[in-house]
C-alpha cells in the first residue's frame, strides 16, 4: 500500500485566474473526461501551464512511498539545492527520508535555489510529527541555530509545510522570523510559490 501524499488537497482553484473564461472545477471536469488539455488555455502562462500539469500528472512523477509506522530519520540539517545565495527561500520540514525523498523530487521540475531546513522530528513524516507533537517551535529553533542559516541568509522569512499551520505564531514568537505556512501537499509548491518558483524552460 502507498502512504497518501494528499493529491486530493491541492487546492487548484486558489491558483486559477480569476478572469479564466472557465471555471476551474469545469476544466477539472473536462480533464477527468478527456475532453481537455492545459495546453489548449492560452489565459494561462506557460509557467502556470507547466505547474497545473504537474498537479495532473502528480500520482505518476512522484515517487512511490510505503505505507508504514516506521519513521525514516535523515540527518537535520540544512541542505542547499541548485546553488542558493543569501537571499534564497528557506522551506523547513521534519527529516524523514520520505518527505526528502518527495520534496527533492518537486524541486527536480524546475532550478529555483532553496535551502532545506530539516527540522529533528525523530524522522517522521511532517504530518505524523504534527499528530506526534514533534514538529515543535523548540526544534524548530534549535535547528535555526545548529544549521547556522541566521548567518546564511540575509533575511529571515522561512517556509513551513501546511500541517504546521496551527504552530505558526508560536514559530514567530520562537524564532523571530516570519512564518509563512506552505501547502499541505508537496506538489503544490510550483503554485504556491508563484513567481517565486522557476521552470526550466517552461512551455
Amino acid at each position: 500500500m502507498k502512504a497518501n501524499l494528499y493529491l486530493d488537497q491541492v487546492n487548484l482553484p486558489r491558483y486559477w485566474p480569476a478572469d479564466a473564461p472557465i471555471s476551474s472545477d469545469d476544466f477539472m471536469d473536462a480533464v477527468k473526461a478527456g475532453t481537455a488539455s492545459i495546453d489548449g488555455y492560452s489565459f494561462l502562462t506557460p509557467q502556470q501551464k507547466q505547474a497545473f500539469k504537474l498537479v495532473l500528472d502528480a500520482d505518476t512523477l512522484l515517487p512511490e512511498i510505503p505505507l508504514t509506522t516506521m519513521p525514516q530519520p535523515v540527518p537535520s540539517e540544512l541542505i542547499p539545492v541548485n546553488t542558493p545565495d543569501d537571499s534564497s527561500l528557506v522551506i523547513a520540514t521534519g527529516n524523514s527520508r520520505y518527505t526528502l525523498e518527495v520534496l527533492t523530487t518537486v524541486w527536480s521540475w524546475g532550478n529555483t535555489p532553496a535551502y532545506f531546513l530539516l527540522v529533528d522530528c525523530l524522522g517522521n513524516t511532517a504530518d505524523m510529527a504534527m499528530v506526534y507533537g514533534e514538529f515543535t517551535p523548540e526544534r524548530l529553533q534549535k535547528a535555526l541555530k545548529q544549521s547556522g542559516l541566521e548567518d546564511t541568509v540575509k533575511h529571515r522569512h522561512l517556509i513551513v509545510p501546511g500541517f504546521a499551520a496551527p504552530l505558526k505564531a508560536d514559530f514567530a514568537r520562537m524564532t523571530g522570523w516570519e512564518i509563512e505556512v506552505g501547502p499541505v501537499c508537496a506538489v503544490e509548491l510550483p503554485l504556491f510559490l508563484g513567481d517565486r518558483w522557476t521552470f526550466v524552460n517552461p512551455r
